[in-house]
Formats: C-alpha cells, structure tokens, sequence
C-alpha cells in the first residue's frame, strides 16, 4: 500500500513542492513526495543537528529544507534518485525510510541516526563503499598541506586525473597511503606514473592507522587548510570530484599519520618506464601495466621526523 501511495504521488507531483503521503497525513509521522529539477523522492521530517550527506549509486539522501503545498518550509531528510528507470525498486527503498512502524519505532531509530540506516542499506544493497578510498585522498592533502606549510607553491591534481597528484614548482609528487603497517609495498597504476617528465619526481609514502577519536580526517585537514587561509572552496570542488561531499560521515573517519616517507625516483629506485622495452615500445597489445612495488629495500626520508625538509 504505502509503496503504491509514493508511486502515484509522483505522477502528480508539482515541480518544487512536496506532496503529503496519503497514507500518514493525518498521522504523527507525516512524509511527503518530492519532484526537484533533475530528481524525486520522499523526505520525512527531521530535527536533528547533524547534517546529513550520503550518496551511492543512483541514489542520495540529506538533510535539507522543503517547501509543501501550503507554502510552508519544512525540514527534513531527504531521498532521492535522478533516474527514471528505477522507479518501482527505489518505491521500495522509499517505502522504508517513509514507513514509521510500529508506535513510531522506525522513524526513531532513523532520526537517531540517519547516517546507520543509510549505511545499513548499502551494505544490503551491495554498494561499493568509498570508505575504503578515504586514507588516499587524506594522504594527498597531508603531503599537499606539508608542501604548503613550506611556502611553496604547489597544486593538487589528485583529482583530476592527472599523472601525478601533486605539482609544486620545482617537481611533481606522488602520493600512495597505505593503512598496512606491516609491509611497505605501493602499487603503480601504469607505466608512466613513476617516469618523471620535465621534473623531479618524488614519491610520498603516507602510513596510516584508523581510529575513532583522534587523528587526522578530510575535514580536519580542510580546516587546517581554512586556518591559513588557503582556496578550501577549490579542494572542496576537488573532493566532490572523488565522491567525497561537504557533509558525508565519510569525510570525517579518523586515521593517525604515523609516517610519511620520501623516496627519491631515481636509477635506484624500481620502475617500469618506456625505457624497460626493447626500442622504448611495449609488446604488441599491451596497453596499460600495474605493478607493485616492495619498498622495503630503500632507505627513505622521514618527513615526520625532520619536520624542516623540503620534498
């Protein structure tokens, strides 16, 4: 009943207006259907402080402001998708975060923590989680704010798919993370990302440890950054590149930076260039090669330790 009653809403509703579910409006848990610009969905009211930021696949869910028929502004957690070729499936998923249960039971443990709920439904759904990128893209923004404490001036190309992760004016960066304390191994996404072009090329080793409360996060780092009076609003832009919003509990997991480790990419450090082919040319139908990398051979600068290196 309740998944019909969203389905039918949406055939009717108004553009930028909130439509009351039938089914709970004379209730004390209220939902509404929604139809924005490029998207639909339902929102439930919400009181809670916490704002609230979560995407997977097609879907996404916030905590936002909405306007219903009356013209009255409401706030609310808000799911929605922008395709509409899952309408009937995504009914479903509706049909959950809308359905109060039971004395209200389902819509006071979603208040209590949205952020769980939704997690719960990923993990259920088979959603690959970006959790698992989050301490690389913390590692580039470490070493990135390391290179700007120095004066100098650097730009961070993570993001944009470039070679390296990092420029400054006198080299290029490369920055690998690892969350494995036992083994110092990096992976190397292509022959060309260790083959220095034009510059010096550096590669950053950052070794990290999750925790709960203490540490490092993206919006600790982002802050650090605000503190200096660095562009926060272009690593913002960047970050939202790599599917990581203002406002996502992903953004704000702890890791601890135990080292971060400068290796020199020179003749003694293993790489696969060009130049390991006969004639500078890969075989015949080999396009892109991964290796990895065992760094446990070299001997590294620790830049933790001598906070006054230069990379």
């Amino acid at each position: 009943m309740m998944k019909e009653a969203i389905l039918n809403n949406w055939d009717t509703d108004i553009l930028g207006y909130a439509q009351n579910i039938s089914l709970l409006k004379h209730t004390d848990y209220p939902a509404w259907t929604v139809k924005l610009d490029d998207s639909y969905g339902v929102a439930i009211p919400y009181s809670g402080r916490e704002e609230i930021n979560e995407s997977f696949a097609n879907a996404r869910i916030r905590s936002t402001e909405i306007r219903v028929l009356t013209g009255e502004v409401k706030r609310v957690i808000l799911l929605t998708t922008d395709s509409v070729d899952i309408k009937t499936p995504f009914a479903s998923l509706c049909e959950a975060l809308v359905d109060p249960g039971e004395n209200g039971i389902h819509r006071i443990l979603i208040e209590a923590s949205p952020v769980m709920w939704w997690k719960e439904w990923k993990e259920l759904l088979g959603n690959r989680n970006i959790d698992d990128r989050i301490y690389d893209v913390l590692g580039e923004l470490c070493v990135l704010k390391y290179v700007v404490d120095r004066g100098e001036e650097s730009e961070w190309n993570g993001p944009d798919g470039a070679t390296y992760d990092i420029e400054t004016s006198t080299r290029f960066i490369e920055v690998k993370s690892s969350i494995n304390r036992e083994k110092r191994e990096v992976t190397i996404s292509s022959q060309f990302q260790l083959f220095p072009n034009g510059k010096p090329l550096v590669l950053v080793l950052c070794c990290f440890e999750p925790t709960v409360m203490s540490g490092k996060s993206i919006d600790s780092i982002i802050s650090e950054f605000d503190s200096i009076g660095y562009n926060t609003a272009l690593l913002n832009q960047k970050l939202e590149k790599k599917g990581f919003e203002a406002g996502m509990s992903a953004r704000k997991k702890n890791f601890i930076l135990h080292e971060m480790l400068l290796y020199i990419i020179d003749d003694s450090f293993p790489t696969i260039t060009p130049a390991s082919f006969v004639g500078g040319v890969m075989p015949t139908g080999i396009t892109k090669i991964n290796y990895t990398v065992d760094l446990s051979g070299l001997t590294p600068i620790s830049l933790l330790q001598g906070e006054n290196h230069d990379i």
